[in-house]
């Protein structure tokens, strides 16, 4: 049985990269976020081997598909180059853009030349620094990736290119006031432009076919069906399923989006299937497994390149967390950056400064409006919704453009009472897509835009709210749905835009809103703030999900 192990340790630790992290699961998984799949199962000894798998069997297969895999590697990094190619160019561009409109603006204040002297070798060592950092923090070609992990990751590289563009300007003693001044300008715009662009590379090649890379489900319980439907409608991520792969598939599940699933074959054949496939990712669903199962799946996973097990808890964060070795056994380390002092100290500095700065650019546009809903409808333009529930519970009164009638419960009542279809749709989601109730004209306009709740920064001011968190509730009904998970809604301040907001918003159910809130507040940080407030813009812009 030891050498058994030996065997099985050292395949594993030659051929196999294995990720643990952990999958929060009273939350399922928002559309648009990278959600890491994890392994928080510690294995702690080899007990049976499946039948026929003896020590000797395993490695002469171990040997034989070893081989196979390495005559395929080619296939396998040439695959590998296609998918990061689309993101060092996104990058390279934002790098470059993002430099020069710098330079023009140091051409501005400070009378210089554009193209100064120097310039192409600043853009070429910024470039190279970012690529090689970028290429140690898994950016390229981030398959699977998280997209919050993948802000932090890339903003960290352009952050360290930037400070090595200055540190070696400062060895050969050529630090210009230009130059200081184009740094001082591209840094806060790359911060912007180069997740937007690395998210638009990845859209314009999400559906193409020699962009991404294969992958395989082992399982087909709930767990696998989930990831196998989100992989399917996030191609974006460079993870495209092949099939499943099940010992037992009997009447294995249908995808509710008919989506066709190849069923591949057994899992002791799981290796040749990858090497058939040319796959190099597996991700095993190992939730109704028995042990006897996970320890095959493992052996056979330590033959593939890449293997990613789910895990089995399901009310755990699943960013943020990391492997945790303790006596030979797999653990995660889970840190709660709400019980970081620090951290909520910095997302409290940023609301006052970002509220201010909106307040103050936003003043004139809120005058206009302001006119604009005194022609349309008489009463006041402004009012405060009281009885909203903050952190730890607190009431406030959130403040508001008015965008209904003066009337408009009754106007609410009268219409609820005659249409059986909207009593079910308010009591299923407390909103009506048809309002009555809102002024025609500006108030739907102030709705689809969201511009409505811009008072609301004054709620961020005070302290009430923060720009980025759940969506503030205020009934009694709405804490019923919250049900358990209430007590996490309490844990933060409602924000102003929030992980709901940006992830279809009006388009989804009231139960789904209460899981993406769960999941927010599971895994807060800085960096998924950052990157809710760029979508943010974005779902502004284009209106999604609103009405």
């Amino acid at each position: 049985m030891s050498s058994c192990l030996l065997r099985w340790l050292s395949l594993n630790a030659e051929s196999c990269q294995l990720v643990t992290d952990v999958r929060s699961t009273s939350v399922s998984t928002p559309s648009h976020l990278i959600q890491p799949l994890i392994c928080t199962q510690a294995i702690s000894t080899l007990k049976t081997v499946v039948p026929g798998n003896t020590p000797n069997r395993r490695f002469d297969v171990a040997s034989e598909v070893s081989g196979r895999f390495k005559a395929a590697g080619f296939l396998r990094y040439r695959q590998v180059f296609l998918t990061s190619l689309p993101l060092v160019f996104g990058d390279f561009v934002a790098l470059v853009l993002c430099y020069l409109l710098g330079t023009s603006a140091a051409n501005w204040l400070l009378d210089s030349p554009i193209f100064y002297p120097g310039l192409w070798n600043n853009l070429t060592a910024l470039c190279l620094c970012h690529f090689m950092l970028g290429s140690f923090l898994g950016l390229f070609p981030a398959s699977g990736i998280n997209p919050v992990c993948e802000l932090r990751d890339q903003i960290s590289s352009i952050s360290g290119s930037f400070l090595v563009l200055v540190a070696l300007n400062g060895l050969v003693g050529v630090v210009t006031t230009n130059e200081v001044v184009t740094i001082f300008v591209a840094f806060p715009l790359i911060l912007i432009a180069g997740p937007c662009l690395r998210f638009a590379a990845r859209r314009a090649c999400a559906k193409s076919r020699w962009w991404g890379e294969k992958v395989i489900i082992v399982g087909n319980g709930r767990q696998g069906k989930l990831v196998y439907e989100f992989l399917n409608r996030m191609p974006q991520r460079g993870l495209k399923p092949v099939g499943m792969v099940d010992d037992n598939p009997g009447e294995y599940w249908i995808s509710d989006e008919a989506v066709p699933i190849e069923f591949l074959g057994n899992t002791s054949d799981l290796v040749e299937i990858c090497r058939r496939n040319r796959c190099h990712w597996v991700i095993a669903a190992v939730s109704d497994k028995s042990e006897a199962a996970i320890q095959e799946i493992l052996w056979q996973g330590s033959l593939i390149p890449n293997l990613v097990v789910l895990s089995t808890n399901m009310q755990t964060p699943s960013l943020w967390v990391e492997s945790f070795d303790v006596a030979g056994l797999t653990g995660v380390h889970i840190r709660d950056r709400l019980l970081c002092p620090l951290q909520k100290a910095v997302k409290r500095l940023s609301d006052i400064v970002l509220s201010t700065a909106i307040l103050i650019a936003c003043a004139p546009m809120l005058i206009v409006i302001a006119a604009w809903i005194k022609l349309k409808s008489p009463g006041p333009i402004f009012f405060r919704h009281h009885g909203r529930i903050g952190r730890n519970g607190v009431r406030f009164g959130a403040f508001k453009i008015r965008t209904m009638m003066v009337n408009a419960e009754a106007k609410l009542q009268e219409y609820l009472d005659s249409n059986p279809a909207a009593q079910a749709e308010w009591k299923r989601d407390l909103k009506l897509k048809d309002d009555p109730r809102v002024i025609p004209g500006i108030g739907n306009f102030l709705r689809r835009t969201s511009l409505d709740e811009l008072p609301q920064v004054l709620n961020v001011l005070i302290g009430e709210m923060s720009l980025v968190g759940p969506r503030p509730i205020y009934t009694d009904i709405e804490i019923e749905k919250f049900h358990d998970h209430y007590p996490l809604y309490l844990r933060v301040r409602p924000g102003l835009t929030g992980i709901w907001q940006v992830s279809g918003r009006n388009n989804t159910s009231y139960e789904d809103r209460v899981r993406l809130d769960c999941y927010y507040v599971r895994n807060w940080s800085l960096w998924l703030d950052y990157f809710i407030l760029l979508r943010t813009i974005r779902t502004v812009l284009f209106r999604e999900g609103s009405y």
